[in-house]
């Protein structure tokens, strides 16, 4: 199996967006998270092709790589562990794995779109590794724990199923024994019941370190879980799009004027 070439970002970071740095490479799913699901023994599909997960890498300057590394990857991969044994959630706990998945989904939406924002406003570091602003009242996280694993796939679940173009707030997904979903607070109403809901404090630090929400065990399966996040996902995805490109419309028009 092959590795996929990003040529677009042989010189400049998917991170920072600066040209000329050392680069080193990046796994789109953490290797923590690869050695945890046990799909370092399976391969998945990567911009259609077949290949290895730990394959699955980026361009991304070591600056970027190691900042990411530390102030993501190690605090989530703990938290993984505090959400799998009914520990909670704190408020800044919750803003860090919204972040930690607006990661993951921002690598690989740079990856597929040459030439393309992201984001108007932040670089992907500056969005991932800085507080979130003013959108942080809007934010609703859901979380809901699986009971099962099938041994039939002989791993455990690990993949995103937002699919916007425009949006760069909507994230879903499932990995390991927890599914979660990143959204805008006016579309609760599309959230199936299965999951669990926290509203971001209007600014971070206001809930501090206390642990405020405890996701249920909502999912029987993780076959369930997969399947009613990634069906949800559809008309998620759809909305979220359609109010961005409402927004982008609007601060066009406001410019002109």
């Amino acid at each position: 199996m092959k590795r996929i070439k990003f040529t677009h970002l042989k010189n400049r970071c998917a991170g920072c967006n600066a040209p000329g740095k050392r680069m080193n490479k990046e796994h789109i799913f953490p290797e923590w998270l690869i050695m945890r699901s046990n799909s370092y023994r399976t391969a998945i599909r990567w911009f259609g092709k077949r290949i290895f997960p730990l394959a699955a890498t980026l361009p991304l300057c070591i600056d970027c790589n190691t900042e990411f590394g530390r102030d993501l990857e190690e605090p989530v991969s703990k938290l993984f562990d505090a959400i799998g044994r009914g520990q909670g959630i704190s408020d800044v706990e919750a803003e860090l794995l919204v972040r930690w998945l607006w990661k993951i989904k921002g690598l690989a939406w740079i990856a597929t779109h040459p030439g393309g924002t992201y984001t108007s406003r932040y670089t992907l570091r500056e969005r991932v590794l800085y507080p979130i602003d003013s959108i942080r009242p809007s934010l609703l996280l859901g979380v809901s724990l699986i009971d099962q694993i099938d041994p039939h796939y002989g791993d455990l679940p690990m993949g995103v199923d937002a699919e916007t173009e425009v949006d760069a707030v909507f994230v879903s997904g499932v990995f390991l024994k927890i599914a979660v979903i990143v959204l805008r607070a006016q579309f609760r109403n599309l959230v199936p019941i299965q999951f669990d809901l926290y509203s971001l404090a209007d600014r971070r630090g206001d809930g501090g370190t206390a642990k405020l929400f405890y996701p249920r065990v909502n999912f029987r399966t993780d076959a369930e879980a997969v399947t009613v996040t990634a069906m949800a996902s559809v008309p998620l995805s759809r909305e979220h799009d359609e109010f961005a490109l409402q927004l982008q419309r609007e601060e066009t028009s406001k410019n002109a004027g």
